[in-house]
């Protein structure tokens, strides 16, 4: 008997379409994992044991469904409320690092950034739910790093935020250097002496 057609036993788990939903955020996941060329609606829709109907009910295209998958695995690197500021940006660059190691999200964050690229509408998407919301996190610690004394009362809160962020995606997308163990710490000491406040 085919999933689509087994018997459904209720209980007080999780609403059908939330289960459903979830096995078809992890399905594209995984499919990105293995290669990004994977991962189409139709793909998806079969591997998941679902109709396309089901798919272009939530979502108009892949990389909709992607950011999504995406979203759901990584919400937890945008909570980092203890700390210094510095302590607080070396963590949000270390769970950045391991978003781009960990083969479960590093390939569905490849194939949205490289459709990013060269789509205008999967940039905008790319930007809203993926960069900026980290931005924002990234600049309140940085907002309130100045406001302590911790940090200089003079940064430019964005091009502080580039410089802490932009090696992980220069490596990750461009050169191919490895993010290994210690390039977070090598990257701050090169970075917080510029954002620091002068003692």
């Amino acid at each position: 008997m085919s999933i689509n057609s087994a018997p459904v036993q209720r209980g007080p788990g999780r609403p059908r379409d939330e289960v459903r939903r979830a096995r078809i955020l992890d399905t594209a996941a995984d499919l990105a994992a293995q290669d990004p060329r994977l991962v189409t609606m139709e793909r998806i829709a079969s591997q998941a044991h679902v109709s396309r109907t089901t798919l272009y009910k939530w979502w108009t295209a892949a990389h909709e469904l992607l950011i999504d998958a995406l979203q759901e695995r990584t919400h937890w690197s945008l909570d980092h409320a203890e700390g210094t500021a510095i302590a607080r940006l070396t963590a949000q660059l270390d769970d950045l690092v391991r978003i781009m190691t960990d083969p479960s999200t590093e390939g569905a964050l490849r194939a949205v950034a490289s459709g990013a690229a060269t789509d205008p509408e999967i940039r905008r998407r790319f930007h809203e739910h993926w960069l900026a919301p980290r931005r924002e996190v990234a600049g309140q610690i940085i907002t309130a790093g100045i406001g302590t004394g911790e940090l200089r009362s003079d940064l430019d809160v964005e091009a502080a935020i580039d410089a802490v962020f932009s090696p992980v995606y220069e490596r990750a997308f461009y050169t191919g250097a490895p993010l290994d163990d210690g390039f977070v710490g090598s990257v701050m000491r090169i970075v917080a002496p510029g954002l620091v406040a002068a003692t």
